[in-house]
């Protein structure tokens, strides 16, 4: 279980990197979406598993958590919406 939430956060950082590269729409939200399902799956395998959640809670807290403002996961899904409601970053 370990190595498949390794292999799933190598892939999240992976996503961000390539977030930051797109160069059209439609890689765009296809990057985006993909985090959040990547995220969203994340979250699935450390919400039952107490041991899990206390050795990736770092990682958790960096993705779901804000000190203020949003956090990574609510600006992925304002991103979402907001590329639904027509506001086009490209």
């Amino acid at each position: 279980m370990d190595k498949q939430i390794d292999k799933l956060i190598n892939h999240i950082r992976d996503l961000e990197n390539r977030l930051g590269e797109v160069d059209n729409n439609l890689r765009y939200i296809k990057v985006v979406q993909a985090l959040k399902h990547s995220l969203d799956k994340l979250d699935d395998m450390l919400r039952n598993n107490q041991e899990l959640q206390r050795e990736y809670q770092a990682t958790y807290y960096r993705y779901f958590y804000t000190g203020c403002g949003f956090s990574f996961y609510d600006r992925i899904c304002n991103s979402i919406l907001d590329y639904k409601y027509g506001n086009k970053p490209f």
